[in-house]
């Protein structure tokens, strides 16, 4: 029976964020879970998991596909707690070109809540490679992944949909900047986290950072420091930060960055009005009682005076969230990446002329990979390889014979002897090809001797690949 493909998918796009929450699988029970998969769902053959704050997608290599949705489905939701009707509702999926259409098209950009975002690409790197150093995806899914990151460079170079490219980071600090903030409390250190900061530093708010694991906060610090995003670090007592101030500059040319304790959240949250947590935490870090504990009101440092202060603005990007929802109220802003539609259809309209062209040429890959795995059908390199064979020895015998080397009569029986000696000689590279197409360093070995052995004058499509996690590609 065929091998074939087969994607499910969760995203922003079928999955509210309620759902999306519960779905995302902790750093530390990732690999327990997808070797799970390998070793109780008979009917995966390789499977690559993508696990991100916005989409829990599985990219699967399968001979029975519908046996193989409801173990995987059933596996999955035994492992995070929710009923398969429940998964099975929400799930998109995916077969064959249809599914590579759609892996091509989420390393793209194209299927991101923020159009042509380029973050994806980094994140479905580290998901091919963890999986494939558990073992669990080898040559087909090695092949795919492959061609996907190709598919995504060239979208990027060969259309504007990456142009002034936004993420969900930029998008959240572009919102924030609508209020003028002067400063700013980052929770967490991650990808994502980085990226708020970076971008925060860049638009002149001073930044306080804080992290689970201190140690990480300064290294990221000592990194902007050399990159001379910022001056100094200040590490920050409690009781030294007072309330945001009006008095602060709204352009601050040399920004500041200051690294809190994890400890210390819940007492200087309130000096903060805007907020951006980006944690991998599994529990919640900002909860109703902190929320209550903040003060309405707040005075002014510059002339004492008492005075309402503008509602505080509380991003969540984390997936589970970070923030409670409860914490909502009409001093308090709660958003989520669901909550940023107006800015994210913005981007989209402005980039909605080039996104056909990036279709166009995912169509136009999608076509390209099947016809690319046909050819590495090592069958008809096989039957080139001896037809060669059979070629030669007839152009030879045939030049012996009117040379006169070989009398006519015996034309017949040194063919035969040619023959025989070729079929004798392509028996064990015959029997090795044959297995070596089985295996990941296949690949480039029979596209060698495809150039070698027949007429095919088309680049070399291995020599074309990027991707920072090489293997024996």
């Amino acid at each position: 029976m065929q091998l074939r493909y087969l994607t499910l998918s969760f995203s922003h796009k079928s999955t509210p964020i309620a759902l999306r929450e519960r779905l995302a699988l902790p750093q530390d029970r990732l690999s327990d879970f997808i070797l799970s998969l390998r070793d109780k769902v008979p009917s995966l053959q390789e499977a690559l998991l993508l696990n991100t704050c916005n989409r829990v997608e599985f990219y699967l290599c399968t001979r029975a596909p519908q046996e193989c949705i409801t173990a995987v489905l059933s596996r999955f939701g035994a492992y995070v707690g929710i009923e398969l009707s429940l998964l099975e509702s929400h799930c998109k999926s995916a077969l064959d070109s249809e599914a590579v259409h759609h892996i091509f098209s989420v390393v793209s950009g194209l299927d991101s809540i923020v159009l042509g975002e380029t973050q994806i690409v980094s994140q479905m790197k580290e998901a091919y490679k963890l999986c494939f150093e558990l073992g669990v995806c080898g040559q087909e899914i090695t092949r795919l992944m492959h061609f996907a990151f190709r598919t995504a460079a060239k979208v990027r170079t060969q259309t504007a949909i990456a142009k002034a490219p936004l993420s969900i980071a930029s998008v959240c600090v572009k919102k924030s900047l609508e209020s003028a903030p002067k400063r700013a409390l980052v929770l967490g250190i991650g990808e994502m986290g980085q990226l708020v900061v970076r971008h925060l530093l860049d638009s002149g708010v001073s930044v306080y950072m804080s992290n689970r694991t201190k140690s990480k906060a300064i290294s990221f610090a000592t990194t902007l420091l050399e990159e001379k995003k910022i001056t100094q670090i200040t590490h920050v007592i409690p009781g030294d930060l007072s309330p945001e101030s009006s008095a602060e500059s709204k352009s601050n040319p040399n920004p500041q960055l200051g690294i809190i304790e994890w400890q210390d959240i819940s007492t200087c949250l309130g000096s903060f009005r805007f907020v951006f947590s980006a944690t991998s935490a599994q529990e919640l870090i900002i909860t109703q009682d902190m929320a209550r504990a903040l003060d309405s009101s707040r005075i002014d440092v510059a002339t004492h005076a008492t005075q309402s202060t503008p509602p505080r603005q509380w991003f969540d990007l984390a997936v589970p969230r970070d923030i409670d929802e409860a914490c909502a109220s009409d001093r308090i802003a709660v958003l989520c990446v669901d909550d940023l539609q107006q800015i994210i259809e913005k981007n989209r309209s402005q980039k909605k002329a080039h996104v056909q062209e990036a279709y166009g040429l995912i169509g136009m890959a999608v076509r390209e990979y099947f016809h690319w795995i046909e050819s590495l059908d090592v069958l008809p390199l096989i039957k080139s390889m001896r037809q060669k064979a059979k070629e030669a020895s007839l152009q030879e015998v045939a030049r012996a014979v009117k040379k006169g080397y070989l009398p006519k009569e015996q034309e017949e029986e040194v063919l035969r002897i040619l023959h025989n000696a070729f079929n004798v000689f392509l028996h064990n590279p015959t029997l090795n090809l044959k297995d070596l197409s089985h295996h990941e360093e296949g690949d480039i070995i029979i596209e060698a001797l495809q150039k070698v052995f027949t007429d095919k004058t088309q680049s070399n499509l291995l020599n074309r690949y990027k991707c920072e996690y090489d293997t024996t590609l």
